[in-house]
């Protein structure tokens, strides 16, 4: 969830989000609940319209990492899979977005540079949660471990070092990428949704 936010998880967020998988707990009800949290809710507040809300998720999830006209179908697939007779939640848009780009192959077809994004992006914010285990839960800071990344930024060097290097308002873009597993953003296999909603990110 990372890139929907723009942040990397604190170590206590993160950590309540592993114990509640642990447990048993759907990766779908998982992301509803997270989206009524403050880190959530901050970004996108619940009063947001959904055209204003697509707008800011598409913003934030895909970056300069795709077309205006692009940026602009996402925006209408989202507003459409909110808005009856689908009725999804912005969680369940959430959990779609990631799960579409999360089997995006990270060359060629369209979107491809936003799945890369998006991989590098999770991938440098684990290591700041899981590796480094930072205890801060300041926001901006959080933001900043992730906000310069790209679909081009190089990770295949020490990776506390770019996190170092974001937090000292560093930009962390290079040529060299580093192979990513497909399940780098923990999403589980899908339940399939309304045949009705296509939402892709």
């Amino acid at each position: 969830m990372s890139p929907a936010f723009g942040a990397a998880p604190s170590v206590t967020s993160w950590g309540q989000l592993v114990e509640a998988a642990q447990v048993g707990i759907s990766l779908q009800l998982i992301v509803n609940v997270f989206t009524t949290k403050a880190q959530f809710t901050d970004t996108y507040p619940e009063v947001l319209s959904h055209e204003a809300f697509a707008r800011a998720l598409v913003d934030n999830v895909l970056g300069d990492s795709a077309s205006e006209a692009s940026k602009a179908e996402a925006r209408a697939d989202i507003v459409a899979a909110l808005s009856p007779p689908v009725g999804w939640t912005r969680g369940d848009i959430s959990r779609a977005i990631f799960r579409n780009l999360s089997r995006k192959p990270a060359t060629g077809a369209q979107r491809a540079a936003t799945a890369q994004r998006m991989r590098q992006q999770v991938t440098l914010a684990r290591h700041f949660t899981e590796t480094m285990q930072v205890g801060t839960a300041d926001w901006s800071t959080l933001r900043a471990v992730i906000r310069p990344v790209t679909g081009r930024t190089d990770l295949s060097g020490d990776l506390s070092t770019l996190v170092d290097s974001a937090l000292g308002g560093g930009t962390l873009h290079a040529v060299t990428l580093r192979a990513v597993p497909a399940d780098a953003d923990g999403v589980a296999p899908a339940t399939p949704g309304p045949a009705t909603a296509s939402v892709q990110a």
